[in-house]
């Protein structure tokens, strides 16, 4: 081998060492499969890196809820004895929490899969689902109450079973999610019959966080140290991810277009999706307080087909769970730079 050579092969081994961000790419992009359908729905992920999320099973009219892990792939938990479930949350320990049909596809009940799928019950009424969990497998959702006229947030642990928590006064409320301290986050009607305001709930009670202005708020995650992330109306009718703060509801921005919601929530970050301008595409993002909302497929390949559509977990590695198009399909992906 010439000399030339040499040097030549020295710079191509040294420029496939460089790090992912040395091209403008930070993440790898991992495909996290399908059941016996042809999509999937990435929505939860823990510290250990296992996912959940749902997917379409033959002839894909129905879901089943999944959990991922890169050392077993995916992995179909079934359902309540229905044709339909959706997985939602997933703690430390790998317990997944979602909705299921029974038998008979004429209710939906919340879930939680340890091992096996077990019935969380509902308030009265005919429908819950469970949205968040947390590393006690204390677990929250909403479920329609008796007579079916309202649906309300509601916590379940296994000593004491389902526990309405109630609204601001109105009709409706929904939790989200729930961190290790208890602190359990989602969103509650007002007393005036219109307004839908962010909600928190802790041992003292349910607290309102009220909105950007255009009379509605969600929070959809909550972070260990009790930040929570979701999304509001603007007083211009435009919908905002939005971030809690010690002076109310912070508004994070969009891509350019007029939507955007946050989904997710770690120690650093805040991951959802937003419009571009002129609300052609939605496109996953991440926001951090040094660069802002930075749409994440800039920084994967532009030749690996994906188009990432919205991050909905993130864990306090930095890994994304999400769901987004790979050559036009659409299927769950894991964002990792590992």
């Amino acid at each position: 081998m010439t000399r030339t050579n040499q040097l030549t092969t020295l710079l191509t081994v040294a420029m496939l060492m460089l790090p992912l961000a040395a091209n403008g790419q930070t993440y790898r992009v991992v495909d996290l499969g399908t059941l016996s359908g042809t999509q999937s729905f990435g929505n939860a992920i823990n510290a250990r890196g296992t996912a959940a999320g749902s997917a379409t099973v033959d002839p894909d009219i129905f879901t089943h809820a999944f959990s991922y892990t890169r050392k077993g792939g995916i992995v179909d938990l079934g359902t309540l004895g229905g044709d339909l479930s959706i997985g939602n949350g997933i703690n430390t320990t790998g317990s997944v929490v979602g909705g299921s049909q029974l038998a008979g596809d004429f209710q939906f009940d919340a879930f939680l899969y340890k091992g096996a799928m077990a019935d969380l019950g509902t308030l009265g009424g005919q429908f819950s689902n469970a949205t968040g969990i947390n590393a006690a497998s204390q677990v929250v959702g909403a479920s329609t109450v008796v007579g079916e006229g309202a649906t309300h947030a509601f916590y379940w642990d296994a000593t004491h079973g389902i526990k309405d928590l109630g609204t601001l006064g109105g009709n409706n409320s929904q939790a989200n999610a729930i961190n290790g301290a208890g602190k359990v986050v989602g969103s509650a009607d007002l007393a005036d019959g219109v307004t839908t305001d962010a909600a928190t709930w802790d041992k003292k009670g349910i607290h309102d966080l009220g909105n950007l202005g255009g009379g509605s708020a969600v929070l959809n995650a909550v972070g260990a140290e009790g930040r929570a992330a979701g999304s509001s109306t603007t007083a211009t009718g435009e919908t905002h991810a939005v971030l809690t703060s010690k002076s109310g509801l912070q508004d994070l921005g969009t891509l350019g277009g007029t939507f955007s919601v946050a989904n997710g929530i770690s120690e650093d970050a805040v991951v959802g999706t937003s419009t571009d301008a002129g609300d052609v595409n939605n496109l996953a993002f991440i926001w951090t307080k040094s660069k802002g909302m930075v749409d994440l497929n800039t920084r994967i390949s532009p030749t690996s087909g994906w188009v990432l559509q919205t991050g909905n977990a993130v864990n306090d590695e930095g890994q994304i769970v999400g769901t987004g198009t790979i050559n036009g399909t659409t299927h769950a992906f894991l964002l990792t730079d590992k």
